[in-house]
Parts: structure tokens; C-alpha cells; sequence
């Protein structure tokens, strides 16, 4: 009989490549807040608002679920360190809500966390590694991480770095979009050379927790690409590929942005359970960049 598997968060980035990517013999149920128009035939679309337990809980009634992914909450950093109160809401009582579904149903969870949780000065990571964020967001996943450990067993934490890839159109843009929308419209764009990461394709995310869920795995993940970069050459990397005019690409330091939530200077990790246990080998920027061009909706 065919496993059911339930995605929050599935028109955001990482919702968007666990639908496209989805192993075949999978029944697949996608939560989103509003009523988007979805393309996506290949899972089952349903709106709901995780922050509302008693339909989270008719939810979970109706319908039997294998695993869970758990995604959804809001993501952006700065959009956190100003509205904590609503960022509450969305991401640790929702948070709470499906994990108390998911407990009572006796299924996997897949809770799907940040290197925001780190303060960036000990990298790279790994799984074992102290959390110590710096900003708001980072506190609050942590908040959420520790809801899980002390509440389920057999659970799963996948903490992915910096993602990129296609967006669905009506969220908000991830690093590569973003740049390239900027130097489509030949417009200049200031990035830092002090902030570190290794990123992370989307679909390469995407199929790790899908391996992760295949073989009911449990315990800590980190997900990131193949090599570290800062978030100018991170741009660079974007223009080369898309061969676009890289001199639009201005260095800047973080104190450019002061009004912005604190960044942890390099939260980079080690990927060694990654690729020993789950058999994935991170892909470097310029293969994602590559594979997510020739997978373009639209000639660029």
C-alpha cells in the first residue's frame, strides 16, 4: 500500500522541490496558507492554517499520514527581528500543532530547521555541534528544534543552509533569483564578502529528505552544497553561469546593512553524515547553478 506523506510550507522553496522530486509510489498531500494557484499535479493541494490546531487536528483525523515534513513557518530573517509576535505564531505554534498531530498519529516527523542556530564562529558544523544563535529567527528554530527532541521519538531534524533554485512565483525571491532578477534589469547589487555559507540547490535538499523518509531515518541532519562561499561569490558564481555582466556585482561588508537582523559571520557545514549515511554527494554551486538553468520555465 502506497505510504502518505503530509508537506507544510509546500508553495515555499524547499515545499516546492519535495513536490517536484517526490519518489513515485508516494502519496503526497501539500499544506499552503492561502489559495495560490499550484501547477503541481503530482501532489494532493490543501489549504490550511497550522496555526489553527482543531483544523489541524480534523486534519490529521480524515487522513492517515506515513511521515510528515514539516517546512512551513516564516523564513525570513529580518521579517522575524521585526514582527516576533506574529513569528511566533506561525512558526512555533503551528510547530506545536503538528507535532502533537504527529504524535497522536504515531507517524514520522521531518522537522526542517536553519543554520540560523548557530552563531557562526565555530565552522563547520556538525550535528553535534552547540546552538548559539545571534538573531531572532535563530532563536526561535532552536525553540522550535528542542519542542521536538522533548516531545517525539523517531523524529528527524534536517537543518539545510542558504537554498536556492526556483521559487514558486508568488513567494518571496532566494539569493540566486533575486540576483538574477536584478541583473536582468542591468541593476547594480551590493553583497557581502563577510558572510559564509555552503549553499544548497533546492532539489538536492529536497531528494536528501526524501531519503531521510524512504528509509525512516531519525535524528540530526545537516544539508549544504559542496563548497563554502561568501555571498559576493555566491553572485559571481550566479552571473557566471547565467552569463550575465558580473560587474553589476559591488563588494560590500555587513555594516553596509545595518537595519538589518544580525548574521552569523559562517555557519558552513560539514556534511560527512550527509553523504555517508543518507549516500548524497553535496553538489558544488556551479552544478546547481547549471542543473536549476536548464531547468528554467523560461528562456534566459
Amino acid at each position: 500500500m502506497a505510504r502518505t506523506i503530509l508537506i507544510t510550507g509546500g508553495t515555499g522553496l524547499l515545499g516546492k522541490g519535495l513536490g517536484e522530486s517526490a519518489p513515485k509510489g508516494l502519496r503526497v498531500v501539500s499544506l499552503h496558507q492561502r489559495d495560490y494557484a499550484v501547477e503541481d499535479e503530482r501532489a494532493k493541494h490543501v489549504v490550511l492554517d497550522i496555526r489553527d490546531k482543531a483544523k489541524v487536528d480534523r486534519l490529521f483525523a480524515r487522513q492517515r499520514f506515513d511521515a510528515v515534513v514539516h517546512a512551513a513557518g516564516i523564513a525570513s530573517v529580518d521579517y522575524v527581528e521585526r514582527h516576533y509576535a506574529e513569528s511566533l505564531e506561525s512558526n512555533l505554534v503551528g510547530t506545536l500543532n503538528i507535532t502533537s498531530a504527529s504524535r497522536r498519529a504515531g507517524c514520522q516527523l521531518v522537522y526542517v530547521s536553519t543554520n540560523a542556530v548557530f552563531d557562526g564562529k565555530a565552522a563547520p558544523y556538525s550535528e553535534s555541534a552547540p546552538l548559539n544563535p545571534v538573531n531572532k529567527y535563530g532563536r526561535l528554530k532552536a525553540e522550535c528544534e528542542r519542542l521536538v527532541t522533548e516531545t517525539l521519538e523517531g523524529y528527524a531534524i534536517v537543518r539545510p543552509i542558504l537554498m536556492y533554485g526556483w521559487n514558486h512565483p508568488v513567494c518571496r525571491p532566494n539569493p540566486a533569483t533575486w540576483i538574477l532578477e536584478k541583473l536582468m534589469r542591468g541593476e547594480a547589487v551590493q553583497l557581502v564578502d563577510d558572510v559564509f555559507e555552503n549553499p544548497l540547490y533546492n532539489v538536492q535538499c529536497a531528494q536528501a529528505i526524501w531519503e531521510i523518509v524512504r528509509r525512516r531515518l531519525s535524528g540530526v541532519f545537516h544539508l549544504a552544497g559542496g563548497e563554502t562561499v561568501n555571498r559576493l561569490e555566491f553572485g559571481q558564481a550566479v552571473a557566471r553561469v547565467f552569463a550575465l555582466d558580473a560587474s553589476l556585482l559591488k563588494r560590500v561588508d555587513s555594516s553596509a546593512f545595518p537595519d538589518i537582523a544580525p548574521r552569523p559571520p559562517n555557519t558552513s557545514f560539514a556534511t560527512r553524515r550527509m553523504e555517508r549515511e543518507l549516500g548524497v554527494r553535496p553538489m558544488t554551486l556551479a552544478e546547481g547553478l547549471a542543473h536549476m538553468k536548464a531547468h528554467a520555465r523560461v528562456k534566459l
